[in-house]
């Protein structure tokens, strides 16, 4: 289901006497259930000859790869998008390389909700150990946008019309000018990365949960809703 509700959180109004105009903005907000989940994650890999960290890399890749297509996900679904190789020095000698690191990224756009925590809980049993974006998002952000810059508008015609009023003047219903913005239609739980070193979800994969399979069965993750906002600001002229 989903739930509107009207923010009227900024009104600005200034009659200009001689023009007899008035100018004012509404917002509105559209509460939104998720419907799908962008998943961002990395496969960091170690060892000291580079031909066996790149090696170990695309063995831990493809097992995630193949863990997100065991739940229906599709290829076109997933992406690897980024790829680092470094080096580590040995600290006694600064010329000496201790042991290569290398690291893929992969993008996975998850269309059912219910299955996130099963994905998020398999991917992380197949080899990844970076987690650096979940968003959710919904896949009718323009209908939703639409619904909310109609109520935004709704708002700014009543303030206005109470404006009025109390300066006993009276707003013509067609408006001298109207311009408007959208924005909204995600939630993510983290923005940016880290990309520190060691093996940063290891407790989380010795913990993910009791089920035979080491899937966890109790959800832990609450959805909640999205919000999606737009803001109009109008201006009408008055009359005595």
């Amino acid at each position: 289901m989903t739930r509107y509700i009207v923010i009227a959180t900024l009104l600005i109004a200034h009659p200009a006497l001689a023009q007899n105009t008035l100018s004012v903005t509404g917002d509105a907000s559209v509460m939104v259930m998720p419907d799908r989940v962008n998943l961002s994650l990395g496969v960091e890999s170690r060892n000291q000859s580079l031909v066996a960290a790149k090696a170990e890399n695309d063995a831990g890749v493809r097992k995630v790869i193949d863990a997100a297509r065991a739940i229906g996900i599709a290829a076109a679904d997933i992406q690897t998008d980024y790829m680092q190789v470094s080096m580590r020095y040995d600290g006694n000698a600064e010329t000496v390389i201790d042991y290569y690191i290398v690291t893929k990224d992969v993008q996975i756009l998850l269309r059912n909700v219910a299955q996130f925590e099963e994905l998020l809980s398999r991917v992380l049993l197949a080899g990844a150990n970076h987690i650096y974006d979940i968003d959710f998002s919904t896949s009718d952000l323009r209908r939703h946008r639409d619904a909310a810059r109609a109520l935004a508008m709704k708002a700014a015609q009543e303030k206005a019309n109470d404006l009025a009023a109390a300066a006993g003047l009276t707003v013509v219903a067609t408006p001298l000018s109207v311009s408007s913005y959208s924005y909204g239609g995600g939630a993510s739980y983290g923005r940016g990365r880290s990309r520190g070193y060691g093996q940063m979800t290891q407790n989380v994969v010795q913990n993910i949960g009791s089920g035979s399979d080491g899937i966890g069965a109790d959800g832990t993750v609450a959805l909640g809703k999205i919000s999606v906002t737009a803001s109009v600001s109008v201006s009408y002229r008055l009359e005595p």
